[in-house]
């Protein structure tokens, strides 16, 4: 019931997080949209939010203390989740439609290097060309568990003209 899409628009070259040569790398993301509301727009908050999914994979070249990953790279996954959940607000991956102008992380367990994890971003409130967005870096344990890494949020400032009247 609710759509699920790869976004095919990455970014391509030497950008920071997606270049194949970037210490920490994003692999993919997918994008999930609620089902269309009643206005015909594609936007909700909660479990009916735009979510934002992907893979990471923290690189040798992304280490700082022996074995574990610099707390930058871990900043540097936020700020691109942020954005890229922003892009994502009118129902269509719109890629540099808006830009991050605040992106607060709290690093809450060292990555260590070599590992691939799960980032996930979630809009959680519009407010005219103002998104807000929630996110979080996990792994899993053993017993399938999510264990956070990161957690994030962050506004992303919508270009005028992308969201219907502002």
């Amino acid at each position: 019931n609710n759509a699920q899409y790869t976004i095919h628009d990455a970014p391509q070259g030497s950008d920071l997080v997606h270049s194949e040569t970037s210490p920490v790398r994003i692999l993919e993301y997918r994008v999930k949209y609620p089902i269309h509301n009643p206005e015909g727009r594609r936007r909700g908050q909660g479990d009916d939010a735009v979510t934002l999914t992907g893979l990471v994979h923290f690189t040798h070249r992304a280490e700082s203390h022996r074995g574990f990953c610099h707390g930058g790279s871990m900043c540097s996954i936020m700020d691109d989740i942020i954005g890229w959940t922003g892009f994502c607000v009118t129902g269509d991956c719109k890629p540099w439609t808006g830009f991050t102008v605040q992106v607060n992380t709290s690093l809450v367990k060292p990555v260590p290097v070599g590992h691939v994890l799960k980032i996930r971003g979630m809009i959680e409130k519009v407010e005219r060309r103002k998104v807000y967005v929630r996110a979080q870096l996990v792994d899993l344990n053993e017993h399938g568990e999510e264990i956070v890494h990161a957690t994030g949020d962050g506004l992303v400032i919508v270009n005028r003209g992308v969201m219907d009247g502002h």
